[in-house]
């Protein structure tokens, strides 16, 4: 996340809005992909300073800006399974 979407977020904020964010493959604790409402952003002192609530939780955790990103990752497809054919032996 840069410095740009960070500033950008932290107007959101302000203006009484939680965007909308979502975990990278450097996010501990929480599903790839997954998404939370920032909360709030802390001191840009400390390591963890975005406070997100992730999606289905009561909990508001602490993140980097490199374990959230404001892209949102491509919908999974779902695998059609096969539909099992019938042996010769099944009669």
């Amino acid at each position: 996340m840069s410095d740009i979407d960070l500033q950008r977020l932290a107007a959101e904020l302000v203006e009484g809005r939680s965007p909308t964010v979502w975990f990278t493959a450097d996010a501990v604790g929480v599903q790839e992909g997954g998404s939370g409402k920032l909360i709030a952003i802390a001191d840009p002192a400390e390591p963890d300073h975005l406070r997100v609530k992730p999606a289905g939780s009561a909990d508001t955790l602490a993140f980097s800006p490199a374990e959230l990103t404001l892209t949102r990752p491509a919908r999974r497809q779902r695998r059609r399974s096969c539909p099992q054919t019938a042996s010769l032996f099944d009669i």
